[in-house]
């Protein structure tokens, strides 16, 4: 086993005090790094290099396409208006038909990126964009809402009546995919079923009241995913957009939960298991991707990371985290672990859900933030989480949040390293460090720069430099190298030193929480 030869070579290797053995083997391929992992919600993305942007939120929830409408929620007093077009992104085209969306994929375009774009499925969208409060006497059914449909008798329409009474999210895609042009020509790959349903009745009372239940929520996915492919049989379809793990868990203790976890554990394995049924009767595949959010619980002194505290406790809390998304060795300290009694390890948890229930759907966590973007340890979390997801095949990621000077380097490490687009490899191969709490490792190789090996290593000691003992075990024979970092002191990424290697080995000093990147020839 490759774990059981890293443990006698790091047990056998001759340390010092202040030494850390690494170990990358280029010829042992992990397998591909999705690229879309690289991804962004509503944000500019300047020099990130991002690939991918989705437009979700909770405002989706509500918005009517025919007219660029959405609703607030309890977000700011359940206001209807045309902010999400006109406010958020200072488009010009909101009184035109998905003026919103097609105004943020040729945005996206002309950056070079694709789109997530969400589709409501809640079952009511904002009818108008008056800028007031839906009260309590007017939630749905009232006129202040148009019910939605995802399946139009008849043809589809380029020039929807805004008068209608029903809003048809089928004839939506169709628009879309008629205006920008189908998923396989250029236009929006990637479609969401709706943000968070686990908290409809929290975040949106006026449309959704009640709390959302197991078989609703599957109803409304299934017959939505089957009005997007009709439209555009070329999409890709994402769902459900949980929020988090008790969503995971329960759909947030949702009214008929426990009958149904009796028998198959979680609404993942609910959820998963009957877009998997409805394919069979369909004969088309209805869910290609599970979509959920990460916001980490975990706690450092007794405060959230999230909350961008930035003591010592807080620090090592922060960059400690993304081992919860694997580490079968790390309990964060956080409710979840406390409740669970054993350690998270997100992803494998995932995966065995996906491999049991639908085999062959992809993951993406289209919602992520470790707090304190304009700390470095915000951006080495970030950093470490893009490494994790990189090598454990997850297909796409999307940072949401404001985009601080670290959230940026964190991006750009892996995507714009140089400040001329430079990036690192697209296909994953092991590495190890002699100690996972201290650091983290990341190494890539790509078929396009045959010779080419990049090494991304996070220092996540607070105030220890350590002197890392690097050996490539590689029938290549790697000659030179240039590093590029960032650090406590500065968030842009600076070529740091030139140096060469002496059978295939060197030796480089990393300083107290940094993120360095070696470029090998």
């Amino acid at each position: 086993m490759f774990y059981s030869f890293l443990l006698f070579f790091f047990s056998t290797a001759l340390c010092f005090a202040a030494d850390m053995q690494f170990l990358i083997l280029p010829d042992k391929v992990i397998g591909p790094v999705s690229p879309y992992i690289y991804g962004l919600n509503a944000q500019d993305p300047g020099d990130t290099g991002a690939t991918v942007r989705r437009l979700g939120g909770n405002r989706m929830t509500g918005y009517n396409w025919v007219n660029n409408a959405s609703n607030a929620g309890n977000d700011y007093k359940n206001i209807s208006d045309n902010w999400l077009c006109d406010g958020l992104f200072h488009y010009t085209d909101c009184d035109k038909p998905a003026g919103l969306i097609t105004d943020f994929v040729a945005e996206n375009q002309r950056s070079g990126m694709d789109s997530l774009i969400t589709v409501p499925i809640a079952g009511y969208v904002a009818a108008d964009k008056n800028g007031t409060e839906v009260t309590e006497a007017e939630k749905a059914p009232s006129d202040r809402w148009k019910p939605i449909s995802f399946r139009k008798k008849g043809p589809y329409s380029l020039t929807p009546d805004p008068k209608a009474k029903v809003v048809y999210e089928d004839e939506f895609v169709n628009f879309l995919s008629h205006t920008l042009g189908a998923a396989d020509k250029g236009g929006v790959k990637f479609y969401a079923l709706d943000n968070e349903p686990d908290l409809w009745s929290e975040t949106h009372p006026r449309i959704h009241p009640k709390k959302t239940g197991y078989w609703e929520l599957l109803n409304k996915s299934q017959t939505a995913a089957y009005g997007i492919l009709k439209a555009d049989p070329t999409a890709l379809i994402f769902g459900p957009a949980s929020y988090g793990w008790s969503g995971f868990l329960s759909l947030q203790a949702a009214p008929d939960s426990a009958d149904v976890n009796q028998s198959l554990g979680t609404f993942l394995d609910f959820y998963l298991d009957g877009m998997r049924a409805e394919e069979k009767r369909a004969g088309h595949r209805l869910l290609h991707v599970l979509d959920v959010h990460w916001y980490p619980e975990a706690q450092g002194g007794g405060k959230r990371i999230t909350e961008n505290d930035i003591s010592p406790a807080s620090i090592e809390a922060r960059v400690q985290a993304p081992r919860s998304l694997w580490d079968p060795s790390y309990m964060e300290t956080s409710w979840i672990t406390q409740s669970w009694q054993k350690p998270i390890q997100l992803l494998p948890w995932l995966q065995e859900k996906i491999d049991k229930h639908y085999p062959g759907t992809q993951l993406a966590i289209t919602e992520y933030d470790y707090g304190a973007g304009d700390h470095v340890s915000g951006g080495l979390a970030q950093a470490d989480f893009l490494g994790i997801l990189g090598k454990s095949g997850v297909f796409m990621s999307n940072y949401w949040g404001n985009l601080k000077p670290y959230n940026k380097a964190a991006l750009r490490i892996f995507r714009n390293y140089d400040g001329q687009k430079d990036q690192v490899g697209d296909q994953a191969v092991s590495a190890a460090s002699q100690n996972i709490a201290e650091t983290s490792i990341y190494a890539f190789t790509s078929a396009k720069s045959p010779g080419k090996l990049w090494v991304l290593v996070l220092n996540k000691d607070q105030k220890e430099k350590i002197s890392g003992k690097f050996k490539v075990d590689s029938v290549t024979n790697y000659k030179t190298y240039i590093s590029y970092g960032f650090d406590a002191l500065s968030s842009d990424i600076k070529p740091l030193k030139k140096g060469s290697l002496g059978g295939n080995q060197f030796s480089y000093d990393l300083a107290p929480l940094s993120a360095t990147l070696f470029v090998l020839n």
